[in-house]
């Protein structure tokens, strides 16, 4: 036991020498690889990790041969997110270590990157970033095998893909999107309706979503969630006695997150660039699919007639892939329609969201129907690349009545 904690005490000061080295950056640049090589060498146990951030290091002079920038303040946090930051997960249970971790992340990484900008970068965008690195450092940290390597690439790549210029709203109201955003998180994690990836990664969509969207646009995928967490739990007693229930009591995942969100947040974002509305039909008919979907399965399964093969109409077994209820059916509208209302209601778009909405879910729907009878059964698609492929081809309905409605 003594000796287990003397090599997790040199380990964490492996770490932190390491993420000591991110002082070296503004002066010694690419050269600060040397000093990370020289670590590989003599300390085994931190070789992945120092490897990873001397590459990362490297690819920046290289990235400009080809008139690509990655900055410099985004590595700076990335040290911070795999080198400071990932000593809370060793102290505490996961979520709690997630939040410490989070943290740690915009606590040294916002006035790092400030430091290593020199003014050129607004107090707004570097408390994106900070808030955006903290956020996927702590998610790949927890659900990646090989952190050491996941977690300073893939921190570095998302804050780099969110690093083009566009309009912030003031700090303040930064940090109350992102309070908002994770407590709505936290409270699912309560409800035991998602585990704490499925937090981190919900924080993820919601920040991004209302930063680029809107409230109004985050208003459409937290119905989804909650009808979705909410109607898992419907006749649960007898889906589970079908063995056709959600497993781990309807807990949900990051796969289950991203493969609902991943279209309408890409949506969010086009929308807070471009600005054209064919990216709001399409997002409500993407949401539309995900909510018709969710709703389809969880109550269809509890329907008391034999579900039928969306391909052959046959009759089939509950719970088995491509097959459909009238039950289903009717909840999947329901599920579209309502949607459609609240994006309606909200303002988002006229009394045409109602209509977008219900016939871009409903046909999603069933396409995600037709896939599981025909892609899914044959083990060519995951059920969460099912749901990915369906959001998709929702979206792609909205955005074909947007255009009819432009021509009508």
């Amino acid at each position: 036991m003594n000796q287990f904690l003397r090599f997790m005490q040199r380990d964490d000061i492996a770490r932190m020498v390491i993420g000591l080295m991110v002082l070296l950056l503004p002066y010694a640049g690419a050269l600060t690889a040397i000093p990370l090589g020289a670590l590989i060498l003599f300390d085994p146990g931190s070789r992945l990790l120092s490897a990873s951030l001397a590459m990362l290091v490297l690819l920046r002079p290289a990235l400009s041969i080809m008139h690509c920038d990655l900055p410099l303040y985004v590595i700076a946090i990335s040290f911070v997110a795999s080198t400071f930051a990932p000593l809370a997960f060793k102290r505490l249970e996961s979520l709690a270590g997630s939040m410490i971790y989070l943290m740690i992340t915009v606590a040294l990484g916002y006035p790092l990157a400030s430091m290593i900008s020199s003014g050129s970068l607004s107090s707004e965008k570097i408390l994106f970033l900070a808030i955006l690195g903290g956020l996927s450092g702590a998610f790949l940290h927890h659900a990646s095998k090989e952190r050491d390597f996941t977690v300073p690439f893939g921190t570095a790549m998302v804050m780099w893909l969110f690093s083009f210029d566009y309009p912030l709203p003031e700090m303040p109201r930064i940090l109350l999107i992102f309070i908002f955003a994770l407590m709505l998180g936290i409270g699912a994690y309560w409800a035991k309706a998602a585990d704490s990836d499925a937090v981190l990664s919900e924080a993820i969509v919601g920040l991004l979503v209302i930063l680029f969207g809107g409230l109004n646009w985050f208003l459409l995928l937290l119905a989804f969630y909650l009808l979705g967490g909410g109607f898992t739990h419907y006749g649960y007693a007898y889906k589970n006695k079908l063995g056709i229930a959600q497993s781990h009591g309807g807990v949900r995942g990051y796969k289950n997150v991203y493969s609902n969100s991943l279209v309408p947040l890409a949506l969010a974002i086009c929308y807070g660039i471009y600005g054209s509305d064919v990216f709001i039909y399409a997002f409500i008919g993407s949401v539309a699919t995900a909510n018709g979907d969710t709703l389809a399965s969880e109550i269809g399964e509890t329907s008391r007639s034999r579900p039928r093969m969306i391909t052959t109409l046959k009759e089939t077994q509950p719970g088995v892939d491509g097959g459909v209820t009238p039950l289903g059916e009717a909840a999947s509208i329901v599920g579209a329609f309502i949607i459609g209302l609240l994006a309606t209601v909200t303002g988002m778009v006229g009394i045409f969201g109602i209509i977008v909405g219900t016939i871009g879910g409903f046909l999603g729907t069933n396409f995600d129907s037709f896939l599981g009878a025909t892609l899914q059964s044959r083990g060519i698609l995951s059920n969460n690349g099912v749901n990915l492929v369906a959001t998709a081809l929702g979206a792609g309905v909205g955005g074909c009545l947007w255009y009819l409605l432009q021509i009508i």
